[in-house]
This record gives structure tokens, C-alpha cells and sequence, in this order.
């Protein structure tokens, strides 16, 4: 089942209603959904374009078929030398979502490989 967007449902169960208040409100809140989605922005956070450089760099330091701990990449570039676990770790999530690095567990242990 395909996932519905807020102003389809709206525009789904204003065809059911047949009360002149009921369709006023949903009607309003179309078009305030309208009105806010026209305003947002798709551009990156300024957060979001620093750990997509910092992720570059940490995959350009990884060497091929070696593998690695968070407190690796934290040795291995130094912009992330006072990063704390839970960034790298996020880092690297979205390093494996693009499908550039590996994970595998040992022992409990996260260990990534560059791809």
C-alpha cells in the first residue's frame, strides 16, 4: 500500500463529507498544508552539508579491505578528533545508506569496510 501524502488524505475524506462546516475545515487545512509545504525549503542544513564533507573525508582516509572501529575514524581524520561516538556512528550510517562502506558485527563490535 502506497503511503498517502497529508493533502490526499484531506482530499479523500472531503469527498465523503456532505456538512458545509466540516468541508470549510478541511478545505482550510489543505490549504494551509499547501501554504506551508510552498514555503519549505529542500536545501541542506548547513549541518547537513558539513557531515557530508566530513563523510567524504573519512572515506577518502579508509583503506581498501582494512577494517575499522568508531575509534579509528576518529584517529583516522583529524577534523573528527573531538567528535563524540554517536556523530561518527551517524556518519557512518549515512555512508551506508549511500552503499560506500560495510558494516559487520564482532563480538558486539562495529566494524566498517570501505566498499
Amino acid at each position: 500500500m502506497e503511503k498517502m501524502t497529508k493533502i490526499e488524505m484531506f482530499s479523500q475524506i472531503l469527498t465523503h463529507l456532505t456538512d458545509a462546516d466540516e468541508i470549510a475545515f478541511i478545505q482550510h487545512e489543505i490549504d494551509l498544508t499547501a501554504k506551508k509545504n510552498a514555503s519549505r525549503s529542500n536545501k541542506p542544513t548547513k549541518a547537513q552539508v558539513a557531515n557530508a564533507t566530513l563523510a567524504d573525508a573519512v572515506y577518502d582516509a579508509m583503506a581498501d579491505g582494512q577494517s575499522y572501529r568508531v575509534a579509528d575514524i576518529k584517529s583516522l581524520v583529524p577534523e573528527l578528533s573531538d567528535a563524540n561516538p554517536q556523530k561518527i556512528s551517524a556518519i557512518m550510517t549515512k555512508l551506508r545508506k549511500e552503499i560506500r562502506v560495510s558494516r559487520e558485527l564482532v563480538k558486539g563490535v562495529a566494524y566498517f569496510t570501505k566498499i
